[in-house]
């Protein structure tokens, strides 16, 4: 039971070297950048959502375009910020 634990101590320490290695030297940043984009997204669904409960409709009352979550993500697809 003790070796089981020493493997998984070991297992955890070399996958957070990596990790922090990897986020060091940029080779997690496609990965960040799609998960900014998918939570923008989602910040957009709930945006049109609140809209939608006030009786507001999509096209005559706002258009999903201009709503924050959705600048966002295009902003952060086209490379603007992150």
């Amino acid at each position: 039971m003790a070796n089981l634990y020493i493997i998984i101590s070991v297992l955890v320490a070399v996958l957070t070297v990596a990790l922090t290695g990897a986020w060091y030297s940029g080779y997690l940043d496609p990965v960040v950048r799609e998960i900014a984009k998918y939570l923008a997204k989602a910040r957009a669904k709930g945006e049109q959502k609140i809209l939608e409960a006030k009786g507001e409709q999509e096209g005559r009352d706002f258009v999903k375009e201009q709503l924050k979550g959705n600048k966002q993500a295009s902003e952060i697809a086209s490379g603007l910020k992150l």
